[in-house]
């Protein structure tokens, strides 16, 4: 139920709010009183295990020498940003540094990733930043980072977002790491599993410029907490923490231990989130938004030898009542187990390093429509499904879903003078399940509209060689091919009919991909340097694309939808250029990158039954290749530092998609025309808009830098560039405020901040707009607090 603070209550929040703002930040130095401008200390700590090439304190990564790993370096960067400040803080508390983040933050990762992330336009993210800026999961974390540019996201819940990078999704989108897929593409999503604060780093690549990972357009390549050593024996630490969120009653906490000895290490963490219904910027209109969420993650490290490692994680997600304020269902729990198990050999004679990987990842879940909140947010669902009896208002749908994740990768590098060259091979099997019925259906033949048990199968190789071609320029070259099999049962409970005769065709398919890409990095001298890549990569149809029969599934701006798949889709086709150019010199950073792609078969809507035709439904929509789509637009960021205290930062992203050739029907509508329009090209459907956020960042001026004051805004363009045949509407533009702050107490880092400060009333383009409309929270005063022991 609402909880009416807001009248009264946010001028007390606002009150308070700013006393501890002004006491934490602005207080003197009391903390520090007993070692007067003695830092915190804390362990010194080897490697981790995975790739060597950095080290731990109090769990977070600090840059190793360069002479202690032999791979060769790939960084160009043409200038060097001054870093005596950082140091220092790094010194005294490794938090600090990265809590506000910076706008490229490339360098900061450590040696053994950098290859990973020399692509046109790549952007690294820390989780430093998700305790910085109160981020929940991993795409939560990417939308708010000033590292990351190009990324928006859809907000199912608080806890649950969908990410799009440069206008594309899931399927074109691939989260690496333990390869994770969603289970249902609305109410779960790639990266919503993962809690932000359990990541070392994350790398995002905005291109076909990886073969490593799998068929796919964009990347997100997820580092997960690593185990520590500690080079003079055993050693054990640990951490609390919680943060209060006032708009919605919010609350986060997690627990951490970890420690280890010269050879081996362990990192264990125990996470729980819960909140309720919050507030939009229009009073008393109350967005219903319950959760409760459990994680568990554990990781153990062992050193075989003094070239072999084994790293085990585990991650164990319990979410139960969570509510979807603009989709069909609520869950009543979901349940993610995800087990990874790497192998390290920096000396394995056959080549200079090896790797390998198998996981394991599967998530079940079940919801249903009952909840009264369904009823008061989307007043018509109840008339959408069979009443217990004629008359009655009570139909309601339950659904339930079973996915797994399962795979390999073995991968050899060969290094040589000023180069690299890596080969390998992986295999990826996805299964999953989802029913959805309607519950008082008289016909049990007939109530089921699922995503039947499916499956593929990729077995892909790879290569990537990178070249320094002299001092001031990198090549690298990339090639992947993929075999991928799909198959489907054909008769599912609650169907009344084999869904191969539905369909007209066999339901497994079999798909040959191929991607391949070059890309160069060169300094251009005097703090600049320039970057291009250009690509072709090929993905398959997700299961979700090729076997939904019929299934509540929100994905179209208007969101109650039922999605019909189709096996007989093509496989999207890709090719991208990037053209940037950088500049980093002393306390300067700018970026400029330019982006355009043309994607043949570009799997999009057909939408073939329009409002209110079936069911109380407002649109159905099969999928359908479309000839020919483009993607283009640019990111462009910059930073100064002002001073030994102040900096100023700001960031713009633009991404247009457009439908190029809007005329082939859907083979399931039996219309010559597709959406009942003869409009031959229009805008592609979820495409946000034009963006920018700016601020600036006051801080501590003394190296140890004890506190920090960020005031931001954020300024996003009206949206009218529109896919009107999919029934999307257009959106107007806004502008929000955000105030975070922090202050280092010794060991206790304090965090507090005001979001949305002018309670405006918005929301995103690609917020739902079924029932009552989606709309983000209004304002809202969040408390944090972490101690290191």
């Amino acid at each position: 139920m609402p909880q009416p603070y807001k009248h009264h209550h946010q001028s007390l929040a606002i009150a308070l709010g700013l006393f501890i703002g002004a006491a934490v930040v602005l207080s003197g130095d009391f903390a520090e009183a007993q070692q007067p401008g003695v830092p915190a200390q804390t362990p010194v700590m080897q490697e981790p295990i995975l790739r060597g090439g950095n080290q731990l304190r109090d769990g977070n990564m600090l840059p190793k020498a360069e002479d202690e790993d032999d791979r060769p370096s790939f960084n160009i960067d043409a200038g060097k940003r001054e870093s005596s400040s950082s140091d220092a803080a790094i010194a005294a508390d490794a938090r600090i540094a990265g809590l506000f983040g910076d706008v490229n933050q490339i360098s900061e990762l450590p040696k053994d990733r950098e290859d990973l992330a020399i692509s046109p336009a790549a952007d690294a993210v820390f989780r430093e930043e998700a305790l910085g800026r109160r981020t929940a999961d991993i795409g939560d974390l990417l939308r708010r980072s000033k590292g990351a540019h190009g990324v928006s996201i859809q907000n199912r819940t608080p806890i649950v977002s969908d990410t799009r990078v440069r206008g594309q999704r899931v399927g074109q989108v691939l989260a690496s790491g333990s390869y994770w897929a969603p289970a249902r593409m609305d109410l779960d999503t790639m990266m919503s599993k993962i809690d932000s604060r359990l990541i070392q780093d994350s790398i995002l690549i905005k291109g076909p410029y990886a073969s490593r990972y799998g068929p796919g357009f964009r990347f997100v390549d997820l580092e997960f907490l690593q185990s520590p050593r500690y080079e003079n024996g055993y050693e054990g630490h640990g951490s609390t923490s919680g943060t209060y969120n006032t708009n919605g009653e919010q609350f986060y906490g997690r627990q951490s231990f970890w420690g280890g000895a010269e050879d081996y290490g362990f990192h264990l963490s125990y996470g729980h989130r819960f909140g309720s219904d919050y507030e939009t910027g229009q009073d008393d209109f109350y967005i219903p938004a319950h959760y409760k969420s459990r994680d568990l993650f554990v990781a153990v490290g062992f050193d075989l030898n003094d070239h072999e490692k084994v790293e085990l994680n585990a991650l164990r997600l319990d979410q139960t009542d969570l509510e979807f304020p603009g989709l069909v269902t609520d869950l009543n729990f979901l349940v993610t187990d995800g087990y990874e198990i790497t192998y390290v050999n920096d000396a394995p004679g056959f080549a200079d390093y090896f790797t390998s990987e198998i996981w394991y990842n599967r998530t079940r879940f079940e919801g249903d429509t009952k909840r009264p909140s369904k009823a008061r947010q989307i007043p018509t669902l109840v008339d959408a499904f069979q009443p217990s009896f004629l008359g009655a208002a009570d139909g309601f749908t339950d659904t339930d879903g079973d996915a797994m994740s399962a795979g390999y990768r073995f991968e050899a590098t060969y290094f040589s003078d000023g180069a690299q060259l890596s080969v390998g091979t992986d295999m990826i099997y996805l299964n999953q399940e989802l029913n959805e019925y309607d519950f008082y259906d008289p016909d049990p033949t007939d109530n089921n509209f699922p995503i039947p048990r499916s499956d593929s199968i990729d077995v892909g190789v790879y290569a990537e060689r990178i070249v320094r071609a002299n001092e001031d320029l990198v090549l690298t070259a990339g090639t992947r091919l993929d075999g991928v099999f799909t198959d489907s049962r054909d008769n599912v409970e609650g169907v009344p009919y084999a869904l191969s005769d539905a369909e007209g065709t066999r339901l497994d398919k079999q798909f040959l991909l191929g991607s391949a890409y070059l890309t160069a990095n060169r300094n251009l001298g005097s703090g600049w340097s320039g970057n291009a890549g250009m690509g072709f990569a090929m993905r398959q149809p997700t299961l979700t694309e090729m076997y939904a029969e019929y299934t509540f599934i929100g994905s179209l701006q208007r969101g109650l939808t039922f999605l019909d798949g189709d096996p007989q889709l093509e496989s999207e086709k890709l090719y991208q250029l990037d053209l940037g150019l950088e500049y980093n010199e002393d306390s300067v950073q700018f970026g400029l990158h330019g982006h355009h792609a043309w994607v043949q078969d570009y799997i999009t809507y057909d939408l073939f039954d329009p409002a209110g035709t079936i069911d109380g439904f407002q649109q159905g929509a099969s999928f359908v290749n479309t000839d020919l789509a483009t993607l283009m637009g640019f990111e462009t960021y910059g930073q100064i530092e002002v001073s030994s205290m102040l900096s100023v930062f700001s960031i713009l992203s633009y991404v247009e998609g457009r439908d190029r050739t809007r005329i082939d029907p859907s083979r399931h509508t039996g219309d010559t025309v597709r959406s009942g329009s003869t409009v031959e090209a229009e805008p592609l459907p979820g495409i946000a808009p034009m963006e920018a956020r700016t601020g600036i960042v006051i801080h501590d001026p003394k190296p140890e830098d004890r506190w920090g004051i960020e005031l931001s805004a954020r300024i996003v363009d009206n949206q009218d560039r529109v896919a009107t045949t999919l029934q999307e509407v257009e959106t107007p533009g806004f502008t929000t405020y955000d105030i975070r702050t922090y202050r280092r107490l010794g060991s206790l880092l304090v965090t507090s901040g005001f979001e949305n400060v002018t309670d405006k009333f918005y929301r995103e383009h690609i917020d739902y707009r079924s029932g009552l409309g989606v709309f983000r929270p209004g304002f809202g005063f969040y408390l944090g607090a972490e101690l290191v022991y």
